[in-house]
């Protein structure tokens, strides 16, 4: 059923018939093409909701009665109907919609023909200019985003001591490399933890190896440093690659002779050293490779390092990458007063920050459950954990939305005694 016009939703409408040259003739189709219309003028991203998995989505053109959206590399499961999410001027807005097409980057869906269903904020957010945070990521799955409870309870399992340390808000980094290295050993004696060096000085191999790494941000794994198959034939692995992709472009470019010549050498460049097998994982920070965890094994200790064992170390580098992240946050946003994060809207259901880094803007899309500190006063600081559900890219600087989820005992009592003051003792609509 159609909804009628909230006092809000006029207000939308008058501020887009004087954006937009077209009017809006009283039909809902034409209020949901204006906040279509609105998503795309403020480049705003929005929840796409497809096969119960929430994607970020964007405005790219909108045409008579059809939407295209920009949403990078979705795949198609059978289903032709989506739901889309989103906020406009205090209103949360949800609708089904009809896909009409899925591209690579592109997603065309038919123009809804009314407003499904809609809820107007309790609590009106209060613009502040001398409110400021701090706050760090909260573990929610390694990956991010969803709550993989699986892979969560499995990689508990696996690393206990060393999550433990990952869940705390400060994180010793000390204790955490002591803890990386003791779970290496368990795999072999023999490896390497390496950061990238602006102008370090590799030989031809290591190179290329370093480039790939840096190109691909994947897992190498060499099962057999005596087989050139190793190396070249196709893995068909969701986690652990080889050189198959390098080899293939390499053929292209110069000649399958070439390509093969080069992957022998490779390995017998290897064997000489006395590898057996080997796996190479990225660290991360943010999302950016910034150097990488090697383990190998040699022929003096006569074992191969297995599938599952190099699954291991690809696991322990995505919890080091992640603490490392963690702890990088904290450091700049959390530590140093330069970097203390302005507050842009605030209430009592959530609030709107704004950040300048677009690493880390990028790194919250996925790891979007935060814990804040917020001071109020010179004696309270609230402390408050909240999902961050709004990404606003504004071009020079980032805004974030986060709806609260939990608070530390009688700070919403402080935050609603500080909102009353700033909104001269008008807390809701």
């Amino acid at each position: 059923m159609a909804i009628g016009r909230t006092d809000s939703m006029q207000e939308l409408i008058t501020i887009l018939e004087s954006l937009f040259e077209e009017t809006i003739i009283g039909s809902d189709v034409n209020i949901v093409k204006h906040l279509f219309y609105y998503l795309k003028a403020d480049n705003r991203e929005f929840e796409f909701i497809y096969e119960e998995e929430i994607i970020v989505a964007a405005v790219e053109e909108i045409e008579a009665h059809t939407v295209t959206l920009m949403i990078p590399d979705l795949v198609e499961q059978g289903s032709r109907r989506a739901r889309v999410r989103f906020e406009v001027m205090n209103i949360n807005y949800q609708f089904e919609v009809v896909i009409l097409d899925i591209q690579k980057d592109k997603t065309v869906i038919k123009t809804p023909t009314e407003l499904q269903s809609y809820q107007l904020r309790t609590n009106k957010r209060i613009p502040v200019d001398d409110l400021f945070m701090n706050f760090i990521i909260l573990f929610r799955s390694l990956t991010g985003g969803s709550r993989e409870v699986g892979k969560n309870l499995y990689a508990e399992s696996r690393f206990p001591h060393l999550m433990k340390e990952v869940r705390k808000d400060r994180p010793d980094s000390k204790l955490i490399n002591v803890m990386l290295t003791e779970a290496i050993e368990r795999i072999s004696k023999d490896y390497e933890i390496h950061f990238f060096q602006p102008d370090e000085k590799l030989n031809e191999y290591d190179d290329f190896i370093k480039k790939t790494i840096l190109r691909t941000g994947k897992t190498i794994y060499i099962s057999d440093c005596n087989r050139i198959t190793s190396y070249i034939n196709d893995p068909g692995n969701d986690v652990l690659f080889n050189y198959f992709n390098e080899h293939k472009e390499m053929t292209k470019e110069f000649g399958e002779e070439f390509a093969l010549d080069f992957f022998e050498s490779m390995r017998k460049h290897e064997s000489r050293n006395f590898y057996v097998s080997y796996v190479i994982t990225p660290i991360r920070l943010y999302e950016d490779v910034v150097g990488f965890i090697k383990v190998h094994s040699t022929a003096m200790e006569r074992f191969t390092i297995s599938n599952n064992q190099a699954v291991y170390i690809f696991e322990l580098a995505e919890i080091i990458s992640y603490v490392f992240t963690k702890i990088a946050i904290q450091h700049g946003s959390y530590e140093t007063m330069q970097s203390t994060t302005k507050v842009v809207d605030i209430s009592l259901d959530g609030l709107l920050f704004e950040i300048y880094d677009k690493r880390l803007f990028q790194y919250l899309k996925r790891h979007n459950i935060i814990k804040m500190f917020i001071p109020l006063n010179k004696e309270r600081t609230m402390i408050i954990r909240g999902e961050i559900i709004r990404f606003l890219d504004k071009g020079d600087h980032y805004h974030l939305g986060v709806n609260y989820f939990s608070s530390a005992p009688d700070d919403m009592l402080h935050l609603e005694t500080y909102l009353f003051e700033k909104s001269m003792k008008i807390l809701s609509e």
